[in-house]
């Protein structure tokens, strides 16, 4: 029977490059993705004792770091706000300004989606693996990953046409 400390080792040596990577996709930021990937494996190390094996080791991991991910989002989005109210905007004028404010909306709007359709959009969509991957580690079948990306994407262009709308 393996340690803790081997299942972990084994761990980093196969998947802190998906790790990162699916941090980086979520997060843009290498500081914030080093953060994050670190924090995860905390929460890993720490909650170990709770893992009970219904699903890959990486993939229990995963979630967890998908959750430390999507919580700096919605972090970064108060931050923003406050910010905001003190008029300390940052922001860059011109084409680069607009293209950051919708990004920028689009990832608020991300952040709003329910737990289940944004690691279905994150992981099959934004992370680069294949949908038969990225089903297996949400623990559904691809036709259900798809439905749920589906979803997410009406639910995404619903949540981004209000905000549309209000402004106007």
């Amino acid at each position: 029977m393996e340690t803790r400390e081997q299942v972990f080792e084994q761990l980093i040596k196969e998947k802190l490059g998906m790790l990162r990577g699916t941090a980086m996709r979520i997060l843009g930021s290498p500081a914030d993705v080093d953060d994050a990937v670190q924090q995860a494996l905390m929460t890993a190390w720490q909650k170990y004792a709770a893992f009970r094996g219904q699903s890959e080791f990486a993939t229990w991991v995963t979630r967890i770091l998908l959750n430390v991910c999507y919580d700096m989002v919605r972090d970064r989005a108060r931050e923003r706000d406050v910010l905001a109210d003190y008029g300390e905007s940052g922001e860059v004028p011109g084409e680069e300004a607009e293209e950051a404010r919708l990004l920028d909306r689009l990832d608020e709007a991300i952040a709003r989606l329910p737990n289940l359709y944004r690691e279905s959009l994150s992981l099959g969509v934004l992370s680069g693996r294949s949908p038969e991957e990225a089903a297996a580690m949400l623990g559904c079948s691809r036709n259900t990953l798809y439905q749920r990306i589906h979803k997410a994407k009406q639910l995404l262009a619903k949540s981004i046409r209000e905000v549309s709308y209000e402004e106007a």
